[in-house]
């Protein structure tokens, strides 16, 4: 028999919940004999907000919660893949395999050091066939800055179908994996205000229900609007815990990945001094389940893992490529090589032999 179940546990903002329980109603047994009116007047809250109350109590009890076990969550994974692997090995060594599902990833940064790139190559990755360990799904692009690029993406799949149908055993088994195939299976939305993002993100429980094979989720970036709409701090903060529960649901219950990326202000202590760090205060930095930035060391893309429950906060470096996010590849040791004698580079050849 399942335990009674909180009030709090099912959404409501905080204030209501509050006031609930001042008036004595802890659980959803305590409401769910009560209409509007009766509630309303028992509580102080609107006939509107008691009506809301009702709404979920009903809602939960259609479709209860009961724990797992741990064992139970080992078998409902199976063989699934639990990782979006990208076309940079660093990356997913740093995230521990990849992009993760059933989870929100912040990736945060300057302008221009590469994040609605990371984005456009997930929408890629995402799509990979089983066969070369992908997902093998499609995306949703949520774009509030206006800087997804259709070129940009297509230059990227071409690339990466080209690698591949090189690498693959069977062309067969590769053979839906398209440039138009790809194209189709991302879905993109044009957000001009914070009202049309809540809007679209209500709008995801029934798209995903049209679309069961969405795997990935992104809103690029979640920081535009929020930053310079909002005068009212506890507002913004409210919304935003808001959509991060409503994205942590759809990301459990469809077995999905969202990544969110993020802007970065300046911090200024009381000794003077200042930091880059990620926007929308310390409240949203508990949001995400994995925070990733990335910064510029001289001349190299740098990406920190500095937030992540199951991997230690460590760096890498990248790069941004024609063909899209890849590892670094160290010129300057390229270019010695290339100048070296030739019985230099028979040497080195040898030593790679003999280490094999």
């Amino acid at each position: 028999m399942s335990s009674r179940r909180l009030l709090s546990s099912l959404g409501l903002p905080v204030p209501l919940v509050s006031r609930l329980i001042e008036a004595d109603f802890m659980y959803q047994e305590d409401v769910q004999q009560l209409n509007p009116t009766e509630l309303s007047d028992a509580s102080g809250l609107s006939v509107k907000e008691s009506a809301e109350v009702i709404r979920l109590t009903t809602t939960s009890i259609n479709n209860p919660v009961d724990p797992l076990t741990v064992l139970q969550l080992i078998e409902n994974e199976g063989g699934e893949v639990s990782h979006i692997v990208s076309f940079c090995e660093s990356i997913d060594d740093l995230l521990g395999g990849g992009i993760p599902l059933r989870a929100i990833t912040e990736i945060a940064g300057t302008p221009g050091i590469g994040k609605t790139q990371m984005c456009l190559q997930a929408c890629v990755s995402v799509q990979l066939p089983h066969t070369v360990g992908g997902v093998q799904g499609e995306a949703v692009y949520i774009d509030t800055e206006g800087s997804f690029t259709v070129g940009r993406l297509k230059d990227m799949s071409e690339h990466a179908v080209q690698h591949i149908q090189s690498v693959a055993q069977n062309k067969e088994e590769v053979a839906t994996f398209s440039v138009d195939g790809i194209l189709r299976g991302t879905h993109y939305y044009r957000c001009t205000s914070y009202i049309e993002v809540m809007a679209v993100v209500k709008l995801l429980p029934k798209f995903l229900e049209d679309h069961p094979n969405v795997r990935l989720v992104i809103i690029d970036s979640i920081a535009f609007h929020f930053r310079h709409d909002f005068p009212d701090m506890i507002s913004r903060t409210g919304i935003l815990c808001r959509i991060t529960q409503d994205l942590i649901q759809l990301a459990t219950k469809h077995n999905l990945a969202v990544i969110v990326t993020n802007q970065m202000t300046t911090r200024f202590q009381g000794s003077g001094e200042s930091q880059l760090v990620a926007a929308l205060g310390e409240t949203w930095a508990h949001c995400p389940t994995i925070r990733l930035t990335l910064h510029w060391v001289n001349t190299c893309r740098c990406a920190t893992l500095t937030k992540a429950p199951h991997r230690a906060n460590d760096s890498i470096n990248f790069q941004v490529t024609a063909a899209g996010i890849r590892d670094l590849i160290d010129i300057t040791a390229m270019t010695a090589a290339s100048r070296s004698p030739p019985h230099q580079e028979e040497s080195s050849k040898k030593r790679k032999l003999n280490d094999t």
